[in-house]
């Protein structure tokens, strides 16, 4: 019976570590000083740190600080046992200087006494969804900038603003757009309305109203 019960476990612990070898995400075993126990393949590609390298580290040395104390926070919640696990967004720093943004969940094993043996992290790379955050809000940033912009060019209904200054609306369409406000046609309306007049044989009058111009 003791023989199986060691077998059993001997391939549970080889199966344990095999789906941490090779997990798809980055996994670790960091002690609750912070340092890392073990980590996997996944996460040395992420922080582009060599497993000799992280493990002579702990998460503090790699985290932002401005996502640090969060960090630290909930941690000390875990240990404390206020909490069971935790999740959040935060940032590494990367062997080669780049930021790496990623997201953590932590849960705690402890020993049949409730003393606290080790985190397990699960690491996940989310730079690249952060990119596209980060893109999206500039480009809704210039769209609301665009908006603003009309509102305000509408809320003037006497006045436009031009090359940066303020002109009155018949100023505008005279001298920018030159229309003749007079009789409601630009001089380049006028000698289409003049050619269309000769071709049907008509004298041209001013006094007529133009409907059948294009």
């Amino acid at each position: 019976m003791k023989e199986s019960l060691s077998t059993d476990r001997f391939e549970t612990d080889v199966l344990f570590r095999s789906d941490f070898e090779f997990a798809a995400i980055g996994m670790a075993l960091v002690a609750p000083n912070g340092r890392f126990l073990q980590v996997n393949r996944s996460l040395c590609d992420i922080t582009g740190y060599p497993e000799k390298e992280l493990l002579a580290r702990t998460f503090q040395d790699i985290t932002l600080p401005d996502d640090l104390h969060l960090d630290l926070n909930y941690a000390g919640r875990l240990l404390r046992g206020e909490i069971e696990t935790y999740q959040m967004e935060k940032r590494y720093f990367h062997k080669d200087d780049p930021i790496v943004w990623i997201h953590l969940s932590v849960s705690l094993v402890r020993a049949e006494d409730g003393t606290p043996l080790f985190f397990i992290s699960q690491i996940k790379n989310i730079s690249d969804r952060k990119k596209a955050e980060e893109e999206l809000r500039k480009a809704v940033a210039e769209i609301e900038k665009l908006r603003s912009g009309l509102i305000k060019i509408c809320a003037w209904t006497k006045q436009i603003e031009v090359e940066g200054r303020w002109v009155p609306v018949d100023e505008f369409l005279r001298d920018f757009l030159q229309l003749k406000l007079t009789h409601g046609i630009s001089d380049r309306g006028l000698a289409l309305y003049k050619q269309e007049c000769k071709r049907a044989k008509k004298s041209f009058d001013p006094d007529n109203e133009i409907t059948d111009l294009p």
